[in-house]
């Protein structure tokens, strides 16, 4: 027939094929071949890709920043997707008006950057408020989320947060990222209000063990 129909569960199974040698064309001797040649460079392909980034991964850095760094952070933000900035602005900005202010005019700020090489591939920062209270803010390339770039960030500000007197973590969390919730009870008890589309979060530092939940990666 010259239409053909299946079902979803047909549709959603892989096609398996068993071919007999003896009855092949050449044609199709050459086009199964090719096909398992494809196979095969797409498997070494992503298995080079991970073994890649993996190395990537050893070769980031965490370290403080410097005024100097403001054109390398604004290009990380400009590889960001509207969506990460979104879920880090709770709004629409490009965030280039935000760092470049942030460590131009505030160097009170504890901010920290993470590294990959010439890169700046990550962002935290602690903004100091009164009565030992802090807020904290991350942002991670899209390309590196959800690698531990964000726990190394939040790990390096919290050896600082102690020097400098904050026993509570502020932080502004979207509904759509509830997730973030239970690594932050990772760093000490939490305190949790609703707000419209977001929840508040204050996070004790101030306790002996506090810190001392908040691993670094393996």
């Amino acid at each position: 027939p010259t239409n053909l129909t299946c079902t979803r569960h047909e549709r959603s199974q892989p096609l398996r094929t068993t071919l007999n040698p003896l009855t092949m064309t050449s044609v199709m001797i050459i086009l199964h071949h090719m096909t398992t040649v494809i196979r095969r460079q797409g498997s070494m392909g992503a298995a080079s890709r991970t073994s890649t980034l993996g190395h990537q991964v050893a070769d980031v850095r965490v370290v403080g920043a410097t005024v100097t760094d403001t054109d390398a952070v604004v290009a990380m933000a400009a590889r960001c997707s509207r969506t990460t900035l979104f879920h880090r602005f709770h709004g629409f900005t490009d965030g280039v008006a935000y760092f470049t202010a942030l460590l131009r005019d505030h160097a009170e700020h504890e901010t920290h950057l993470a590294w990959c090489r010439s890169r700046c591939i990550g962002v935290a920062t602690l903004a100091a408020n009164a009565e030992g209270t802090a807020d904290l803010g991350a942002l991670v390339e899209d390309h590196w989320q959800r690698r531990g770039i964000g726990t190394r960030l939040v790990s390096s500000l919290l050896a600082r947060a102690g020097e400098r007197g904050v026993t509570t973590l502020h932080a502004d969390v979207l509904s759509d990222d509830m997730f973030l919730l239970e690594a932050l009870s990772r760093i000490g008890p939490l305190s949790v209000s609703a707000e419209l589309d977001a929840v508040a979060v204050d996070i004790d530092i101030g306790g002996a063990n506090a810190r001392s939940q908040w691993a670094l990666p393996q």
